[in-house]
């Protein structure tokens, strides 16, 4: 008689085991629904941001190489410019050298005028 006590006790361990488990599903349910919706909500906005964030990388990239072309435009025209700058020098400093009659400084001005201005 004692296997059926033990058979017995074991039925209900299981049963009891069952039944707790279904009373759990039952009221915890609702709130592992809501926490599967709201980590698919969560996803969701990672993955959206994923791709937000590889698009502003991009960007980034285009306004560096941007900045690249415009150091390197500025450098090309800051050179152009001391170039000119340096024949404009060296065009007065022979005008000066140049001897002339008449007024001085009428003079200087007339031939750095005619050797200067296009």
């Amino acid at each position: 008689m004692s296997r059926f006590w033990l058979a017995l006790g074991v039925v209900g361990f299981l049963l009891g085991g069952f039944a707790g488990g279904w009373l759990t599903a039952c009221f915890y349910g609702g709130q592992l629904e809501s926490l599967r919706l709201e980590q698919a909500r969560c996803s969701g906005a990672g993955k959206v941001l994923e791709s937000k964030l590889v698009l502003q990388n991009a960007q980034v990239e285009a306004l560096e190489q941007a900045a690249r072309q415009r150091v390197d435009a500025a450098e090309r025209t800051l050179a152009l410019a001391r170039e000119q700058a340096q024949n404009h020098e060296t065009a007065a400093s022979r005008l000066l050298l140049e001897r002339s009659e008449g007024e001085e400084c009428a003079v200087v001005r007339q031939l750095i005028e005619r050797e200067l201005l296009p």
